[in-house]
């Protein structure tokens, strides 16, 4: 059984090349992540395609002039109190 599973657990090449079919169900199902190396050095990362989607919607998202100052703004407005809920829209 294989439990490294984390960013500060590097797995070598060989052993996820042994291991690949018990890794990317324990990915996709933790939404986890695994640094592969190669002679000691990180290499590689292993992720779910659920996450990576995530990723790059987040990437995308930041990338609109202003959207980081706007979400910046709202969560402020939001711990003053300053918002509606959901329920009253």
């Amino acid at each position: 059984m294989l439990y490294i599973l984390n960013m500060n657990n590097p797995i070598s090449i060989s052993d996820a090349r042994a291991n690949l079919p018990e890794l990317v169900n324990k990915v996709s199902n933790n939404l986890d992540r695994v640094v592969i190396t190669v002679s000691g050095k990180p290499m590689a990362i292993l992720m779910s395609n659920e996450e990576l989607e995530s990723i790059e919607e987040t990437a995308e998202i930041l990338a609109i002039p202003g959207a980081l100052e706007s979400i910046k703004r709202g969560t402020k407005q939001i711990r003053e109190g300053k918002s509606v809920p959901l329920s009253e829209l």
